[in-house]
């Protein structure tokens, strides 16, 4: 690794005597991790968000992550360098759903759901589908995507819907 080289996890051990496993840059080429080797595949049906977009919350805001602060933020946002490259909240729109809403790329946006508000940057992108706004979930306080999103839980996995979740965009005052 110091010498600038690619490494890939997993590397098995080897005996002693032998050269390092070289990385396994892609798993499961000839078989997969159960005792026989094949895949468990399961068939679902698809089922829609708990909460869609309506007349009062006509968008669906979607979370993730921004890569400096790829985990919660949690550590990332106290080192200068890293909260300097994305030092506040953000808000990705359609420039025409930022145009409808009365803002501009630059404003301060709240995004406005049923169970709270946020504050966040207004990024204009126009690759993103106009129905769609996306947050990243590593802010705090007013800032925090997670006052927005939806605590229904998967049917199956009992995994909270915190991904999705219907929503309006406002000028903040």
């Amino acid at each position: 690794l110091d010498a600038g080289e690619a490494l890939h996890w997993p590397c098995p051990a080897r005996p002693p005597g032998e050269e390092a496993h070289p990385g396994s840059p892609r798993l499961f080429t000839e078989r997969f991790a159960h005792a026989d080797g094949r895949a468990r595949l399961v068939a679902v049906d698809h089922t829609d968000a708990a909460e869609l977009p309506d007349a009062e919350y006509p968008l669906r805001a979607t979370t993730g992550r921004v890569l400096v602060h790829y985990q919660s933020g949690a550590q990332t946002r106290r080192v200068r360098e890293l909260a300097g490259i994305a030092p506040e909240s953000f808000v990705e729109v359609h420039p025409e759903t930022a145009a409808r809403a009365g803002l501009a790329d630059g404003e301060w946006a709240r995004v406005v759901s049923r169970r709270g508000a946020a504050t966040a940057r207004v990024r204009c992108v126009p690759t993103l589908r106009p129905d769609t706004v996306f947050l990243p979930f590593h802010f705090g306080a007013g800032q925090a995507a997670n006052l927005l999103t939806n605590p229904a839980l998967d049917p199956i996995s009992r995994m909270p819907e915190f991904k999705v979740c219907a929503v309006r965009l406002e000028r903040e005052s």
